[in-house]
Formats: structure tokens, C-alpha cells, sequence
């Protein structure tokens, strides 16, 4: 036993051969300076009667008890805890390895028990409870094994007394340190156990993700395919339906069909407008008649050729030269110039005349298809080709271009021929306000009318003509195209003229002597519609021609001419027309033809 103790601590004193403990002097035992306290055992002295030391052993356990046995020594067991082995931590389940066993086969103590303060317990939960065994439970104290195998006799002598407790307390510290070390041990091995089983869970939870991935993506590679797959089909079908609807379309004529209605609404508009427009800058001249015929003339004076320009103009239609000797007619002979302008440069003119290399060709097309393939295409067909290939054009970036250059173009031009009536700090406005009435609104019109598949076209009719010698001459078919046009008896204030509405009707002889044409305002408006195998339907009228006309007996009509106030066109036409005369040699007299 020594050597074990000096194996432990190699300062220990070296004992004698018979192994008795040292004999101190024989003085008495100073108790109160002789109190030792072990962290882990408790150890106290207390004062005996007859100067004898007791040793006391407070139980490492929470009931351990003490006794002396027959020789004097003290035994100090520690009793199992009561109802098994108690932990004040969680429970688990006991691992089945070596810390298992190992644990489970202490005795338990029989002895008396009886309860101590907390500060006299020699175990602590930071070794006696661990997550898998409650040691402080389920092992017995070693100081029971120890007062089994050893017992330390009490010793009545002074100093012996005193040797055997020291040697008793430093047994009793070496048990308690291999107890320790055999608790440290155990947690260690718990430890490792743990740790091994979270080892292999973890390589069962990586296994089990591996094989779930390795799954999921057996289980997404023909998905993938799949997608890839349905892609490219779905690339291939959308290729199909485009060729498809290309296809139809390519099978469906071209349509785009404008009803009379619609269009007859938008001539009307365009002719309102222009005529509201123009009585609008020659108020200030017919308000006041004679000041606004000396400011013409002025104006003639001072601006000859403005005043040339619009003469030139109006000389070029005799009928508007007949309607100007009539009282009351100067807004209705500058919107009839404005309209013959239109119809002209606009209406007459194939994309206003920009383009005229496009239109041989698509013209050459059509004769072409008419005439020289086979099979022949019919006039529908034709017309259905002509209407979609100028939509084509019409819609192309390269003819906006175009479209605006010959509408900067014909406004310039028609402003110029009405300059004469306006003032030179105006002429901005008045050039704008032309294009936004006039041109701008029958070009849109026109394009309008060119794509459609029935056919719009625009006549006119002034049924008035100059003569081989100057004269003017009138056509007979104004009587017979009576009940086709628009007619205004300007003698009885524009009141509309109407053959139905005369009671009786009145022969032709009787019309050629009192109906007189005095001049025609605007353009009549056909639609034609063509149908298959060259059918072509007969012209519908849209719109009328518009004329003023005078109606009544030849004195009627001279009373309403001598009455009326004479025409501020016809003062700057025949202005220049009087020196004309003298340099000619006189007027040439004006007389219908028959």
C-alpha cells in the first residue's frame, strides 16, 4: 500500500521495514490546528473525550453513513440512491458496449441512511451525469471497497491514533482520485461511442442524400431530353403555321371594301370644310363690298403678279369665268377653283404624279395579266392585285418621304393662286391653314379610295367649253344629265333645284330657254364595283355634282344680274381684260351654243 502511495506522491516518507506508520512525539493532538478539508471528501476532525482525535468522513454519496467496527475504526459506506439510480439531467437508454456492463454490477449498500446538506455532497452533476449513464447512480462510493479490504485501527495511542488517520485519509484521497479517473474514463468512452454513432448516421444520412440526388437526376435526365425535345417540335410547328397562314392568305384575295356611306361622308366633309374656310378670309372683303373692291384693286396694283396668277386659274375654266358676271358667286367660284385644283393634282393624278416610274410598272403588270398569261386573270383579280400592291407602297417608310415633299408642294402652289387676298404679315398662317383644310384632308381621301377593292373615282363635268374662236359654248347634255346633278337656283337664294318638285314639268324647249347653268362647283363621286369573271356592275353615284344654275324667264334672271352687286372676281379679271380689249381690238361677245 505504500508503494502504491508513493507511486502516486514520491514525497511521502520512506516508512520503516516492519511498514508501522511513524511515531510522532507523544504530544497532545492540536485538533483546532489539525482541521483538513478535501474538496471532494470532507474530511473534519472533531475533539474526542480523553484527548482522543476522531476522524469523520463525510459520505461522498447523498446518503452515505458511517460506522465502528469492533477494533475502533470507522466505515464509511455509501448506499445506492433509493428507486434505482437517479440523475438530475435527461435519461437515455444504456449503450450495449463494455460502459454498460461495467457499470451495472456494483452492490448497493444496506446500510442506514440519512439525508446531507448539499454542501457536503462529493459528486457533481459535471461528472456523474452524462447523456447516456447517471454514474453518480449507478456506481458504488469506493471508500466501501476500501473499508472492506482495509481496516484502520483506532489506535488509543497518542501518536499512532494520529498516523493511521493520516494514512486513512490518504487512501481514502487515492480512491476518490481513481474513482474520478474511472468516471472520467467512462464519459470519455461514452463520448467516443457517441461519437461513432453520429458518424454513422451522418454517413447514413449522406448515403441516403447521395442515392435521392443520384435518383433525381436519373429521374431529370429524360425530363430534360423531353423539354429539348418538346422545344424544338414547338419551334417547328410555329414555322409550320406561319407557312400555313402565309399560305391562306396568299389564297385569299385581298379585301378591303369601303361602303358608299363611308366614303360619300368624307367627301362631304372635305367640301364643308373648304367652303366654310373660304368664307371665312373673304369676309373682310364681302362685308363691305365697295371698301373690299378698292382694297383689291389696290392689292392688283401693287401685286400684279398675284393678281395674274389667280386670272390665269380662273381663265382656264370658262364656266367659272360665266358664273363670276353673276351677283353673289366670288366664295362659290374660289371653292370651285379649289376643287378643280384637287381633283386635277389629287384625284386624276396616280399618287399625285411622285412616282411615276411605279406606276408603269404596276400598269405593265396589269395589261400583263389581262392579256398574256394563262390562264387569263380576271378584272376582280386585277383589281384585287392593283389595290394590295398600291396599299404596299402606301404603307412603305421610302413613300412617307414622297407623301410629304408633294404635300409641302401642292400646298405652295394652290396658297399661291389665292395670295392676291392676303396680307404679306399673314402669309405663314394662310399657307398653313391651305394645307391642314385642303390638301392634307383629300390626300387622305384619295389613299383611302386607292386600296379599296371597289372602285372610287371622281368627274366632273362643267358642260361649259371655250369655243375655237374665244367664244364660250354650251354642251345640250347638261339637259339630259339634269336629274344626275346637284343643282342650286342661285335667283331664288341657292334654293335647290329640283325637276319632280315642278308642277307642271316643264319641256325640254322650256328648260333650254329658262334654265341657265352658270357654272359647276364640285366633282360627282362614282363607285364601281367589279366582280368575278370580268363582271363589271354599272356606276352608282355617290355623290352628285354640284352646280348653280338660274332658273326663270330671261327677264327674271337680267333683273337679278342688274340688281345684284358685281363680283370682285369679275372686277380683277376684267380689270386686265379692258386694257386686252383695247390692245384686241374689243371683248369677243359671249353666245350659247346650239
Amino acid at each position: 500500500m505504500m508503494e502504491d502511495l508513493r507511486q502516486v506522491d514520491p514525497a511521502l516518507p520512506q516508512h520503516r521495514e516492519d511498514h508501522s506508520p511513524p511515531i510522532s512525539d507523544k504530544r497532545p493532538l492540536d485538533v483546532d490546528a489539525g482541521v483538513m478539508i478535501l474538496d471532494d471528501s470532507r474530511l473534519t476532525y472533531s475533539q474526542a473525550p480523553g484527548n482522543q482525535a476522531t476522524a469523520t468522513i463525510d459520505p461522498v454519496g447523498p446518503h452515505a453513513t458511517s460506522d465502528t467496527d469492533k477494533m475502533g475504526f470507522t466505515k464509511v459506506e455509501i448506499p445506492a440512491p433509493e428507486n434505482g439510480a437517479q440523475s438530475s439531467g435527461p435519461r437515455q437508454a444504456l449503450p450495449k458496449g463494455l460502459v454498460a456492463t461495467r457499470f451495472n454490477h456494483y452492490p448497493t449498500s444496506n446500510s442506514s441512511r440519512h439525508p446531507l446538506s448539499p454542501s457536503s455532497t462529493v459528486t457533481s452533476s459535471s461528472f456523474v451525469e452524462c447523456d447516456l449513464i447517471d454514474l453518480g447512480a449507478d456506481i458504488s462510493s469506493p471508500s466501501r471497497e476500501f473499508s472492506e479490504k482495509h481496516v484502520i485501527p483506532n489506535a488509543r495511542d497518542g501518536g499512532g491514533e494520529a498516523d493511521s488517520s493520516d494514512d486513512s485519509l490518504l487512501r481514502r484521497e487515492i480512491m476518490e482520485l481513481r474513482y474520478r479517473l474511472k468516471s472520467t474514463t467512462a464519459r470519455a468512452e461514452i463520448a467516443e461511442e457517441k461519437v461513432e454513432r453520429a458518424e454513422r448516421r451522418i454517413g447514413e444520412i449522406k448515403s441516403t442524400v447521395t442515392s435521392t440526388i443520384t435518383e433525381i437526376e436519373k429521374d431529370t435526365a429524360p425530363l430534360s431530353s423531353k423539354i429539348n425535345e418538346l422545344s424544338t417540335e414547338n419551334a417547328a410547328l410555329k414555322e409550320q403555321l406561319r407557312d400555313a397562314q402565309s399560305h391562306i392568305f396568299s389564297l385569299q384575295p385581298y379585301r378591303k371594301e369601303l361602303t358608299r356611306e363611308e366614303v360619300g361622308r368624307e367627301y362631304d366633309d372635305l367640301v364643308e370644310g373648304i367652303s366654310d374656310w373660304v368664307s371665312k378670309f373673304m369676309d373682310p372683303y364681302l362685308d363691305d363690298h365697295e371698301k373690299g373692291v378698292e382694297d383689291l384693286m389696290t392689292a392688283t396694283r401693287r401685286r400684279p403678279s398675284d393678281a395674274l396668277k389667280l386670272k390665269q386659274v380662273i381663265h382656264q375654266y370658262p364656266d367659272l369665268v360665266h358664273g363670276a358676271v353673276f351677283p353673289e358667286t366670288d366664295e362659290d367660284i374660289i371653292v370651285a377653283t379649289i376643287m378643280r385644283f384637287i381633283n386635277e393634282n389629287i384625284f386624276q393624278n396616280i399618287m399625285y404624279g411622285s412616282i411615276a416610274n411605279y406606276v408603269e410598272v404596276l400598269s405593265f403588270v396589269e395589261t400583263a395579266l389581262q392579256n398574256h398569261v394563262d390562264p387569263k386573270r380576271d378584272l376582280f383579280a386585277i383589281r384585287t392585285w392593283t389595290a394590295e400592291a398600291y396599299n404596299a407602297i402606301l404603307s412603305s417608310r421610302d413613300f412617307k418621304g414622297c407623301r410629304e415633299k408633294k404635300l409641302r408642294e401642292l400646298t405652295i402652289e394652290l396658297a399661291s393662286i389665292f395670295k392676291i387676298f392676303c396680307r404679306r404679315d399673314k402669309i405663314d398662317a394662310f399657307f398653313r391653314s391651305f394645307e391642314q383644310i385642303c390638301i392634307k384632308p383629300a390626300m387622305q381621301l384619295y389613299e383611302k379610295i386607292q386600296v379599296s377593292t371597289n372602285h372610287f373615282y371622281f368627274d366632273i363635268n362643267p358642260y361649259i367649253v371655250w369655243g375655237g374662236d374665244g367664244e364660250m359654248q354650251t354642251s345640250t347634255d347638261f339637259l339630259d344629265n339634269l336629274q344626275d346633278l346637284d343643282c342650286k337656283n342661285i335667283v331664288q337664294n341657292r334654293k335647290a333645284f329640283n325637276l319632280t318638285m315642278i308642277d307642271p314639268q316643264p319641256t325640254k324647249k322650256e328648260l333650254y330657254h329658262h334654265l341657265l347653268n352658270v357654272c359647276t362647283l364640285t366633282p360627282a363621286l362614282y363607285m364601281r364595283q367589279i366582280g368575278c369573271r370580268d363582271v363589271i356592275k354599272e356606276p352608282q353615284l355617290v355623290r352628285r355634282q354640284r352646280m348653280l344654275v338660274a332658273w326663270g324667264p330671261q327677264e327674271k334672271r337680267d333683273r337679278f344680274q342688274e340688281n345684284g352687286d358685281r363680283t370682285l372676281l369679275s372686277h380683277l379679271y376684267y380689270a386686265k381684260s379692258d386694257r386686252e380689249r383695247q390692245e384686241a381690238g374689243g371683248w369677243t361677245n359671249f353666245r350659247w351654243g346650239g
